[in-house]
């Protein structure tokens, strides 16, 4: 059982009130040798301050949840790590929250918040949750909490009321097809973790954008949605294998793992038959054979960035002010592999 302020003020022969103040350093007037006494026997018991009582008293908890669309995803585990730094050089500790995949489970964590138990959040959702009615049911909730909140989810227009940062998707989608295209290719496949077609899959948007540039038909017989893991794009693989596909941009990294192996042992040769491209830059994309092409992210940038703009509006509530809204780009780096080549 933990040691109590009453427990060392029985041991010193003082006041609970007179042992409360020596150990959070406030005035009072106390022999020198009873205050050591006090300090002395606190760190004896092993003493632990109330967490609540102190964050009560200064009126903040120094914790950021942090929560997170599906944290068996590699991408997520490498940013989350980088906000944990950061958040650890300005002495604040992370909460953090994974939503699974499973919308129902984002909103208990974002209902959480109202507890006070944090002092802001850093929210970064999942591409299978972001849909139209999903996007209206979460700003409605975090409508009603009112606490810092910043997206890590760059170019996705429902969130901009908050502070957003992240990597543009659509010029993701671009560089991907832009990629492939100039390598000859012509009829590539899509192979999309989110469940949208529209606005809400901004790396589609781009993917299409670069065919159109390139006078290329857009064909959705070779467009798969809702595909996730790896799992995901081995079986996008096994949907498109006899198709006329020459290659293929698979919207993260883990689907292009699942695409490419699992095209490798039909018997495919990647990438003189087909070429394959992600997008995250994830350490698997560096130990797959071959090694894939990929679009990366600047996870550093994004997490620092990400939690300075988060902790600025922490720090301007202070003083009864709201920091401005901010929208801030990483761009994209297209890392060309093995996995692509001509036609």
């Amino acid at each position: 059982m933990a040691a109590t302020l009453k427990d060392i003020a029985n041991y010193v022969g003082t006041s609970v009130t007179t042992v409360s103040k020596v150990l959070g350093n406030r005035e009072i007037r106390v022999s020198e040798a009873k205050r050591r006494e006090i300090l002395e026997m606190a760190e004896k018991l092993n003493y632990l301050p109330n967490a609540s009582g102190v964050n009560l008293k200064k009126g903040s908890t120094d914790a950021i949840a942090v929560i997170v669309g599906d944290l068996l995803y590699p991408y997520y585990a490498k940013l989350l790590k980088q906000i944990a730094y950061c958040l650890n050089e300005h002495g604040k500790s992370i909460i953090v929250c994974d939503a699974d995949n499973d919308f129902r489970m984002e909103l208990q964590h974002y209902q959480r918040m109202k507890t006070g138990y944090v002092d802001g959040a850093i929210i970064v959702p999942s591409p299978l949750t972001v849909t139209q009615e999903n996007v209206k049911t979460a700003l409605k909730v975090l409508g009603g909490i009112d606490l810092p909140i910043t997206f890590v989810c760059h170019g996705l227009p429902p969130f901009e009321r908050y502070s957003t940062v992240g990597t543009p998707p659509y010029e993701c989608g671009y560089l991907a097809a832009k990629h492939l295209l100039e390598l000859g290719h012509r009829r590539i496949a899509y192979v999309s973790e989110s469940l949208e077609h529209d606005a809400l899959n901004p790396k589609l948007q781009g993917f299409r954008a670069a065919l159109r540039d390139h006078d290329t038909d857009f064909r959705e017989e070779l467009t798969l949605y809702g595909h996730a893991r790896y799992g995901g794009g081995s079986k996008a693989y096994q949907e498109l294998a006899d198709s006329d596909m020459t290659a293929a941009v698979c919207s993260d990294d883990l689907l292009a793992v699942g695409f490419l192996s699992t095209a490798v042992a039909d018997g495919r040769k990647v990438p003189q038959e087909l070429s394959v491209v992600g997008m995250d830059n994830i350490m698997a994309t560096l130990h797959s054979t071959p090694k894939i092409t990929t679009v990366a992210q600047d996870t550093e940038k994004i997490a620092r960035s990400a939690v300075n703009l988060l902790l600025g509006e922490i720090d301007a509530r202070k003083y009864g002010l709201h920091a401005d809204v901010t929208h801030i780009a990483v761009e994209p780096t297209l890392m060309v592999r093995q996995s692509t080549g001509p036609v």
